[in-house]
């Protein structure tokens, strides 16, 4: 079954279970656009002013050649500048915002306008027919080649959003020729571009290029060596990998179930980001990423690099698979990780965050900035999460809904939110979604199809909803999920029906281990999707935390909570003052981690009577515990 409204005239036989609206079909709405309008006002609209790498990224007068082409050495804006202008570009559409949108076609543009068919990649200035070129690109692992595999996607996503033909004609360009390139490069960041662009053009020399890269099983380069790894399903004790490397390599694997219609490739690619949460998720959605995946920890770190790559990857093997648990793992990791990565007014943010924030300069991460890397501040080095940090919003917004093969549509991902979309044979339908979720539990969609007509709409039901509510213009319904966790209304929907969601949440404590800290017990605090922290009060600014703050508790799994809920502010920035509170008792007890190598105790011993704390939404806080040390009473 093809969706006859979003089908691309050469997508493979095998389809999707889902497929991504073009950005601009989804505008945010209520907090979300506040949010969103933040990102755009600080970081996203002015990335040329925060440093000076950002202005040559993809420049006409920045044309690195010869060993110039390693990233240490004048060539890193090409990856900063894929990443950035992928957010740039899908952030304007959402938003409607021409200045953001004619930015993004300016920068793009400078490679679109001159690229011919020689070019290697999105290298114009370099020749395929010199041998010093194609020599050139092989520096430091083929990075010059994992870096237009990012620059590609953000063609892919203003393309899909704009239909400018310079943008398609560039792909086509690109990814003609020498089918080698899709499978080289440090992460195989080619292979998803070079896939869409195939599926509007129907270029042949994309197809074999495709068809080569899923059936040649050899490593031809340290970067295939890579991607052969993960053609196969773990085994046990797997070594671990670089996270951003991780999620290049494993996620385009769903697009050889695609491809040729072999499933064990999109199970080979869902095993293995299986093994990941299972190992490596952090409370707040993220996967530990300082800079290769470790065991969950209170002091291991998320690369920012890694909130967007996740949020990318969960969304994609969502689209291709269907499974809800995908996008359950994505709003985990949106709405808690994704604001923690940047200070409330966008204009600074950190590299590495941690379940628990004690103090700046604290841990000392292994990688990357290390230590400083901990810190809010307006840019880091190297600038790989400056620039990452741009696509978390638009990559959550723009997948909110996706349409559906039986010419319906999906609510996969949840918030207040605007869609106009097609259904049906191309009737246009508005759907609006009031709601302050994730800070309330009521979500209310008023359908306006432009006439009366049958298609069918789906519904997520994420997983962590025990007892959902369904109701159709107020009678209730069965709220029963299928087995990839949608209800699916199927009907004659008319103008201004409405359909109501309710999902209940309770407090919840989950417990753990910290196999970083010799097994020291954990406890974690949940509402919904939103993880809790104890705030740790702000001195003035995110790095300094209020010396008569008090942190020094531990939790017994067993505590009652009581849910404190006011209106949303009127502007939304992510407040330490948080509408959303739980209150809990907690226990004080003696613990004063190293700076230099904190941890969890082994033991925590109460040395004090229970105490009133208030624990507010993770992404509300920026200095915090959110994993607890485990009380035992003595």
């Amino acid at each position: 079954m093809s969706n006859p409204n979003y089908a691309r005239p050469f997508d493979p036989p095998t389809p999707a279970a889902l497929i991504p609206l073009p950005p601009g079909a989804i505008a945010p709405a209520g907090w979300l656009a506040d949010w969103s309008r933040a990102a755009s006002a600080g970081y996203t609209g002015h990335m040329d002013e925060v440093d000076i790498e950002f202005q040559r990224a993809w420049a006409v007068d920045h044309q690195m050649t010869g060993e110039r082409l390693a990233w240490p050495r004048g060539a890193w804006p090409y990856e900063g500048g894929g990443y950035w202008f992928d957010g740039l570009a899908k952030l304007g559409l959402a938003l409607g915002d021409t200045e953001l949108t004619d930015q993004a076609r300016r920068r793009l543009g400078v490679v679109m306008d001159n690229m011919h068919p020689d070019s290697i990649l999105f290298l114009w200035w370099l020749d395929q027919r010199r041998a010093e070129d194609i020599a050139a690109v092989g520096v430091d692992g083929e990075w010059p080649i994992w870096a237009c595999g990012l620059l590609g996607r953000a063609l892919t996503g203003y393309y899909a959003g704009s239909r400018d033909p310079r943008a398609l004609a560039t792909l086509e360009m690109a990814y003609s020729g020498d089918r080698r390139r899709l499978g080289l490069g440090w992460g195989i960041s080619n292979l998803w571009p070079a896939f869409d662009t195939y599926a509007w053009t129907g270029n042949a020399e994309i197809a074999a290029g495709l068809t080569a890269l899923f059936e040649d099983d050899r490593a031809h380069s340290a970067g295939q060596a890579s991607w052969q790894r993960y053609r196969q399903a773990p085994g046990a004790n797997e070594a671990n990998d670089h996270v951003v490397h991780f999620l290049e390599s494993t996620t385009p694997w769903a697009l050889g179930y695609l491809w040729t219609g072999r499933r064990q490739w999109l199970e080979t690619a869902l095993a293995w980001h299986d093994l990941l949460a299972r190992e490596a998720l952090q409370p707040s959605g993220a996967p530990v990423a300082d800079e290769y995946w470790g065991p969950t920890g209170a002091f291991r770190g998320s690369e920012t690099c890694d909130v967007a790559g996740y949020l990318w990857s969960q969304m994609a093997l969502l689209s291709v698979c269907g499974a809800g648990r995908l996008a359950d793992r994505a709003e985990r990791l949106f709405f808690n990780a994704g604001p923690a990565t940047v200070n409330r007014d966008w204009h600074s943010h950190v590299y590495f965050q941690s379940p628990n924030r004690l103090q700046p300069d604290s841990p000392p991460y292994p990688h990357g900035p290390q230590a400083s890397g901990n810190n809010y501040r307006r840019s880091h080095m190297p600038l790989c999460c400056t620039a990452a940090l741009n696509r978390i919003v638009p990559g959550y917004v723009t997948q909110m809904w996706m349409a559906t093969p039986d010419a319906g549509l999906a609510a996969v991902a949840y918030g207040p939110c605007r869609v106009g979309a097609l259904v049906a044979d191309g009737l246009p339908v508005e759907i609006v979604c009031d709601t302050a979720y994730p800070f309330a539990e009521t979500l209310t969609f008023t359908v306006n199809p432009a006439h009366a007509a049958q298609f069918p709409l789906s519904f997520r039901l994420p997983g962590w909803c025990g007892e959902p509510r369904l109701s159709l213009n107020g009678a209730p319904l069965a709220a029963l999920p299928d087995a990839n966790g949608f209800v699916r209304l199927a009907r004659c929907w008319q103008p201004g029906d409405v359909v109501e969601l309710v999902f209940p949440m309770t407090p919840t404590v989950a417990t753990g281990v910290d196999r970083n800290a010799d097994d020291a017990p954990y406890a974690t605090v949940s509402y919904g999707p939103l993880l809790f922290a104890l705030p740790i009060g702000e001195a003035g600014d995110a790095n300094t935390p209020d010396p008569a703050a008090r942190w020094q508790y531990g939790l017994d799994p067993a505590a009652a909570f009581t849910v404190e809920r006011e209106a949303l502010p009127a502007r939304w920035d992510w407040p330490l003052a948080s509408p959303l509170r739980l209150k809990t008792t907690a226990l004080p007890i003696d613990w004063q981690p190293d700076p230099a190598a904190p941890r969890l105790p082994a033991a925590a011993t109460a040395t004090g009577p229970a105490e009133e704390v208030t624990l507010a939404p993770y992404g509300c806080t920026k200095l915090r515990v959110s994993m607890f040390p485990v009380v035992t009473t003595g």
